[in-house]
């Protein structure tokens, strides 16, 4: 029982070893609460390592780090993964990694839920941290409005009762000398 379509493949669980040595080609989207991608591209089987290939696009509902308002992040990345079994881990305690060694991953056992892990895939390309766009300007650090919306006076204040003070410390001086 060759596993030849991307039907076969995302229905579940499947067997490493059933997976078609030909390749499959994959176009299909993956959905969770709060992102949505979708693979172009084939998945590879040769012995017991799955070579996963292709283009991922991903969108996710975020939250802007600088005013705080919720949008939609999207990316897109060439993925190449090299799925191996475990039992491939190297045994020592410490290794140094190579630069391909990060296109490495590993499973356990004879079965493999490609569904859930092309989703787990699609968060790893989303940074944890971004902005709604470049220009955002955040919020006021005074009284927290969102300065994308509307501005308000508590820099100038700030600035004006900070220079205030200043300038009391620096005629206290001048009159104590």
């Amino acid at each position: 029982m060759i596993i030849r379509t991307q039907e076969e493949l995302f229905r579940g669980a499947v067997r490493i070893k059933y997976i078609s040595e030909d390749g499959i080609k994959v176009s299909k989207m993956f959905k969770s609460e709060d992102i949505k991608a979708i693979f172009n591209g084939e998945v590879r089987r040769s012995g017991g390592i799955v070579e996963i290939k292709g283009k991922m696009f991903v969108e996710k509902f975020m939250e802007c780090t600088r005013c705080l308002e919720e949008f939609i992040f999207d990316t897109e990345d060439n993925i190449q993964i090299f799925l191996k079994p475990s039992s491939m881990l190297p045994q020592e305690e410490e290794i140094e990694l190579k630069m391909e060694d990060l296109d490495d991953d590993f499973y356990e056992g004879e079965e493999f839920d490609f569904y859930d892990y092309m989703l787990r895939l699609a968060e790893s390309c989303v940074p944890p941290f971004a902005v709604c766009s470049e220009n955002c300007r955040g919020i006021c650090r005074f009284c927290g409005e969102n300065l994308n919306k509307r501005t308000c006076d508590c820099a100038k204040t700030s600035q004006t009762k900070t220079m205030d003070m200043i300038i009391d410390k620096i005629l206290k001086n001048i009159r104590k000398s």
